[in-house]
């Protein structure tokens, strides 16, 4: 949306993009606020899913319109994708929200902290709506990629008493940065093991000496092929299953797609996969980042599966 110049009782007014931090947000009472909201839940786990950007313009302003019907379905895809990793274990729970552009990358840290704040108000809109209405004392899981990640990031380390630690089986928070000091105010710690519960699983997929945005200094990791934090690599043996969504739209499943290790950054590094030509690297070289999920997808769905196990041993439910 065009920065629009207007006249109002005879003064010349600017109404600039990025307005929406202005604009009421979505009513989560309203099925169409969410991407997945089911009406009969049958396991006994949730998960709330944040979706990642799936908006690079900048039409409907730095914000997304939920109006949008082209991006809301390109947005559904995205998270029937991704978010079906939990569901063998967990009801799945992803709101619509007003994500910001992939633009706010490439801004000053103040334009972005704007910018994304519109959709962290819608999360925690949906999350205090999920909690009241639809949760019903579940115990669950908080997951997210990229912006979706950032948004329960920053939910978490602001406001970290409005998540009952004893439900929480724990945070996903893949594709994004977090690090010690956010472990610090969120009050969780880094899971180091696969069936530790409440606790913090994160990463971020790169090539050798490759520069991601969203890769920052003090970046903790999981390595996925073993849920642990140690630099040694892991090998493709290990990873059961990849689940690939293709620059062309296409889908395939690759088992032993690739072995992994933690660099000294904090980056999970890999080396360059056969399918390379095949892949969109919105990201630029070696940014794997459209693909935290999808090549780990049958080690996540499995240690989602023995997380919540783990959580029904410690508190003696939900067998």
């Amino acid at each position: 949306m065009r920065s629009l110049w207007i006249v109002l009782a005879g003064l010349i007014v600017l109404i600039a993009p990025g307005f929406a931090q202005d604009a009421p947000g979505p009513d989560y009472a309203e099925a169409g606020n969410w991407i997945v909201r089911p009406e009969h839940p049958d396991k006994a786990f949730d998960v709330f899913f944040m979706h990642p950007t799936t908006y690079d313009g900048t039409e409907d302003g730095m914000n997304a319109s939920l109006a949008d019907a082209a991006l809301n379905a390109r947005t559904d895809e995205v998270v029937e994708h991704k978010a079906s990793v939990f569901r063998g274990s967990c009801n799945v729970f992803a709101p619509r929200y007003r994500q910001a552009s992939a633009k706010v990358l490439s801004m000053g840290t103040e334009e972005r902290k704007r910018d994304l704040s519109v959709g962290l108000d819608d999360m925690i809109a949906a999350f205090n709506y999920y909690l009241e209405h639809l949760n019903h004392g579940r115990p669950f899981i908080l997951a997210g990629h990229s912006q979706g990640s950032n948004d329960l990031l920053e939910f978490l380390r602001t406001y970290p008493e409005r998540v009952d630690k004893r439900k929480l089986v724990a945070a996903y928070l893949i594709g994004w940065t977090v690090t010690e000091a956010d472990l610090a105010k969120m009050g969780l710690p880094l899971a180091t093991s696969p069936g530790q519960t409440g606790a913090v699983i994160t990463w971020n997929t790169i090539a050798e000496g490759a520069t991601s945005p969203v890769l920052l200094p003090g970046a903790l990791c999981v390595n996925p092929l073993n849920w642990k934090t140690g630099r040694t690599e892991q090998p493709k043996t290990l990873d059961t299953c990849a689940h690939i969504r293709l620059a062309d739209g296409t889908v395939v499943r690759m088992e032993h797609f690739t072995p992994a290790r933690i660099d000294e950054r904090g980056g999970l590094v890999i080396p360059p996969p056969a399918i390379l030509d095949k892949l969109s690297m919105r990201m630029g070289p070696g940014v794997y980042h459209s693909y935290d999920y999808d090549f780990f997808y049958g080690n996540l769905a499995a240690n989602v599966a023995e997380r919540c196990q783990a959580w029904s041993r410690k508190h003696s439910c939900c067998r």
